[in-house]
């Protein structure tokens, strides 16, 4: 089974982990960063340096005093006359760091004198290799005895040559000695600070055969050389030292006259100037009294923590990202070496190589496995790209099809296969941007409004169509909507089981097909699921049903007009005629052909208005300029006749302005119908009064007359839009009223009814728009407003 591309990933960072650790490890345990890790350490120990205490004083046997005493080796009663010197100034303890190991017959007894007058003085203890044996090196017989202690003064330096530890005892594997720092401190009454902890020699020092260390500890010093306060021997030999400035203080008497004593190299040498054996003295001194050495942590420590950290990284480029984890791992090389420098000034020394060297490594594994990862997936993509169909000739890939489909290894040796690859991938992009731009156009070309939904239901194309009917500015706008709340919530009677047809869908299946009403429109919506490609998993198509509804309604209503309407003359002439066979008229014989006529009439009548109610509804409109004086005058002109016939006076009034742009023959004939209905209705000896006036959105026409007037769910029917024939009762009157309010529709005006004056008779008033902004092109308008 194939590993998916995750576990793979995450393969591939266990493994580098892994790698990256074992090299932590090796060079925390191995050694080989021991000298690059000296140098960092001491790096801190220079910067974390600790001021000298003003309690230990070095008498110096400069350059001065040798000048102005004589060559050197002095005469012991020199020495002797600096100790009584010394001893006037009540010091703490003193350590006269001056091998003294050569007998000297008439010397030696005026030291042994001196150092058994003053204060406790110590004497160093040294060793020599004379033909491979060990020779220590200890005063002579009668200053031993006088000595307060002897004291191990070795400097026992690294690999390098830099001295960096002290050992709290060293001497003979039989009888070792303590360091002469230590033994000055007991001397003067001190000891061990309590808190050093000696640490294991992992890497013991070179010394002869029989010659014992213990107790190494890390030397911390003051700072480079002169930072400890120093007199010189002749000053003090001269008087020109105050007593207060030895008084209570432990006095070091060695050598710093250049070519004379020992010189060593430290971690605070500056420029180069080697630190004189007495200063390093005074600082071990200082370091065992005060405490503050640094406390290593074991290799094993650092090795574990190393690897860790290391394989914390790389698992953690995957959590930040591939942008933040070259940053994350340039940070942290920097981040460990300067946690290891303030470690120092807590205590502490620890390496920080092991991890530094390994991070150093992280990333570049890392992106390197990143990229062949990516290389591999690109190379079979572009394999796949060049099996599709819709890879064209001019657009075809140059992958080898050669190569097994499951062969993850590189495409073959050519002499730039990344160029290659990018070409192929500028060929394949450009191929699929055309598939896109064809799918789009596809899309944008159906008839209705049309989205595709992804696996987990949001919407991931759509038409412009889509983007109309669901009210967004462009088909953008709905990109990552849900699509079931979307219809959902523009839908006014969604099926109540909605979501549970919707998880029944399966790709292949017959879909989902069902009508909803968006809005005010009437929509057949079609939901399938297909197999487009892993992610588009949806098509939802949107019908518009409304002018599918429109005409049913239309023909609804034409098959009851046809049914009730022009029928009832008809059954009426019909059973006239039977009656009249018979015998048996319910009227006069001599009113039988008139009411034939009437009956007649009125089907033809009839029959008119229903042909001009439709033609209303399709016929194209004819914008011209009218006056609507004029318009008024024609239309009364048509009726003045019948009303006189009838008895109703007509009263007309306009107030017409400017010409304005109707359609004249829809026009005249709507206003028409208005007097046709008004005349029929109003009782003999009443008045139908007409008012029109120009506003300025277009006409105003009002049609007052006192007949019965509109029903209130008529007036209802009027101001809702609803298209029915039977408006009224008396013959022609639905046909009429829908004729006009049709026609107003048509110009964008409205019909509106209301009782007339005190309550009597009705009130139509017709608005009709000015069409000039519409012009010539209203002309071509056809269907439905």
């Amino acid at each position: 089974m194939r590993p998916t591309p995750a576990l793979r990933r995450r393969r591939d960072d266990a493994l580098i982990a892994a790698v990256l650790a074992a090299l932590a490890l090796w060079l925390a345990l191995g050694g080989a960063v021991w000298r690059a890790d000296r140098v960092l350490q001491d790096a801190a120990l220079a910067w974390w340096a600790r001021p000298a205490p003003p309690d230990i004083v070095i008498v110096a046997i400069d350059d001065a005093s040798i000048e102005a005493i004589g060559r050197w080796p002095w005469p012991r009663t020199v020495h002797a006359t600096l100790l009584d010197r010394l001893a006037q100034a009540r010091p703490k303890a003193i350590a006269l760091d001056l091998l003294l190991s050569e007998p000297e017959p008439e010397g030696d007894p005026w030291l042994a004198a001196a150092l058994a007058r003053a204060a406790p003085v110590v004497l160093p203890v040294a060793w020599q290799a004379v033909d491979g044996r060990l020779s220590v090196l200890t005063p002579t017989p009668p200053l031993r005895d006088a000595a307060a202690a002897l004291g191990a003064a070795e400097s026992a330096v690294d690999a390098d040559g830099v001295l960096r530890h002290l050992f709290l005892q060293a001497g003979p594997a039989a009888s070792p000695y303590p360091h002469l720092a230590l033994a000055l401190l007991r001397a003067g009454g001190d000891g061990l600070h309590p808190t050093l902890r000696p640490e294991a020699d992992p890497a013991p020092l070179a010394a002869p055969e029989g010659w014992r260390r213990d107790g190494r500890l890390v030397l911390r010093f003051a700072g480079p050389p002169g930072s400890v306060p120093r007199v010189s021997a002749l000053d003090v030999l001269r008087d020109r030292v105050p007593a207060d400035a030895l008084a209570g203080r432990y006095l070091l008497v060695g050598m710093t006259a250049q070519g004379l004593g020992d010189t060593l190299a430290t971690p605070v040498n500056a420029r180069h100037r080697a630190m004189p054996g007495i200063e390093v003295l005074a600082n071990a001194t200082a370091l065992l009294r005060d405490g503050g050495a640094l406390r290593p942590v074991p290799a094993w420590g650092e090795a574990i923590a190393s690897a860790t950290a290391v394989a914390g990284l790389v698992f953690g480029f995957r959590r930040v990202g591939a942008r933040r984890a070259l940053t994350v791992a340039l940070i942290s090389v920097p981040l460990a070496v300067v946690a290891s420098v303030l470690s120092v000034g807590a205590g502490w020394a620890w390496s920080p190589l092991p991890f530094a060297l390994a991070a150093a490594l992280a990333y570049p594994l890392w992106s390197w496995r990143r990229l062949e990862y990516a290389m591999q997936v690109l190379d079979r993509e572009i394999r796949r790209l060049a099996e599709e169909p819709v890879l064209n000739a001019e657009h075809r890939v140059s992958a080898r099809p050669a190569a097994p489909a499951g062969d993850e290894r590189d495409l073959g040796a050519d002499p730039d296969p990344l160029a290659r690859r990018l070409d192929d991938l500028a060929r394949a992009g450009a191929s699929l941007r055309e598939a896109r731009l064809f799918l789009a156009g596809a899309l944008e070309s159906l008839p209705t409004a049309t989205l595709v939904g992804d696996a987990q239901g949001r919407v991931a194309l759509a038409n412009a169509r889509a983007a109309a009917l669901f009210e967004v500015e462009t088909a953008a706008d709905l990109i990552g909507l849900d699509l079931g709340r979307l219809i959902g919530e523009f839908s006014t009677d969604p099926p109540s089981d909605w979501p549970a047809r919707l998880a029944a869908l399966t790709p292949g299946g017959t879909g989902l097909t069902v009508e909803v009403r968006l809005g005010a429109g009437h929509w057949l919506l079609h939901l399938a699921m297909v197999d487009l490609s892993a992610h588009l998993r949806l098509v939802v198509s949107l019908a518009d049903l409304s002018s599918v509804r429109e005409a049913q309604r239309l023909r609804e209503e034409t098959l009851a007009f046809v049914s009730h309407d022009l029928r009832g003359p008809a059954s009426s002439m019909l059973m006239l005629t039977d009656l009249a066979q018979q015998g048996r008229l319910p009227i006069p014989a001599d009113e039988l052909v008139p009411e034939m006529r009437r009956l007649a009439a009125r089907t033809l009548a009839l029959a008119d208005d229903f042909v001009h109610a439709a033609r209303a509804q399709t016929r194209p409109l004819v914008p011209q300029a009218l006056d609507l004086a004029a318009l008024v005058d024609e239309a009364v002109a048509e009726w003045r006749a019948a009303a006189a016939a009838a008895g109703v006076a007509l009263s007309v009034q306009v107030d017409a302005g400017a010409p304005l742009w109707l359609d004249h023959a829809l026009a005249t004939r709507a206003l028409a119908n208005l007097l046709s209905n008004a005349v029929k209705h109003a009782p003999p000896g009443t008045t139908v009064a007409v008012r029109a006036w120009r506003d300025p959105a277009g006409a105003r026409i009002e049609v007052v007359d006192a007949g019965p007037g509109l029903a209130a769910d008529q007036r209802q029917a009027l101001v809702r839009g609803e298209e029915s024939l039977r408006v009224g009762g008396a013959g022609g009157v639905g046909l009429g009223l829908l004729f006009v309010r049709r026609v107003a529709r048509r110009h964008g005006g409205s019909l509106t009814g209301e009782p007339g004056p005190g309550g009597r008779g009705e009130c139509m008033t017709l608005r009709l728009p000015d069409l000039r902004d519409a012009g010539a092109g209203a002309g071509a308008g056809s269907g439905n407003p």
